[in-house]
């Protein structure tokens, strides 16, 4: 299976809108260095981001939020995908606060890690990508201003700016369990 199952896609719309109720664009960045911080430690805790064991592949369950061709990655994996990610939405709310439709890639095939990455370039890109995000959402003022302002997301279609700017604290949620049973697996 591609993608997530449609009841999945309903219902993911619904928790995303609760979680930005409850965690707002202005507490992003913070939820996304502690994520930052959360990987790190998984990854210190496989034998550091020079270690073989960063680079292995896991089969793990599927998460509700994780599509089935996710369940095999490495910690290197998780930390790249988060970083394509995270930049893809940076690209995003630039386009909106400056009031621009995205040309950015919606398919999800383009936020596939590289299975050959290696995790210290992985933790690079996804410490570049948290800046990303920060300075995107530093032009939250901006954003605040565009509610009728959208971008589709491949799964949960049309997404305002402002559920965007939560985004990717809510989406590294999912990757961040998935990291802790990689690590589990190891």
């Amino acid at each position: 299976m591609t993608g997530l199952p449609k009841p999945e896609r309903l219902i993911g719309r619904l928790l995303i809108w609760r979680w930005c109720r409850v965690n707002p664009p202005s507490v992003t960045v913070a939820i996304l260095r502690r994520q930052q911080a959360a990987i790190a430690g998984l990854i210190d805790d496989a034998g550091g981001a020079s270690s073989d064991a960063a680079a292995v592949r896991v089969q793990i369950k599927r998460l509700p939020g994780l599509e089935d061709v996710s369940t095999n990655y490495s910690l290197a994996m998780v930390a790249h995908h988060l970083a394509l990610v995270n930049d893809g939405i940076a690209g995003v709310l630039h386009a909106l606060a400056d009031d621009e439709r995205s040309d950015l890639v919606a398919a999800p095939a383009f936020y596939k890690p590289d299975p050959d990455v290696g995790c210290p370039q992985a933790l690079e890109a996804f410490d570049a990508s948290v800046a990303a995000v920060e300075s995107a959402i530093a032009r939250s003022s901006q954003l605040r201003g565009t509610p009728r302002r959208t971008h589709p997301h491949p799964w949960f279609g049309e997404l305002p700016a402002a559920t965007w700017a939560c985004f990717p604290a809510f989406h590294g949620e999912i990757h961040v369990k998935q990291a802790r049973l990689v690590v589990r697996g190891l």
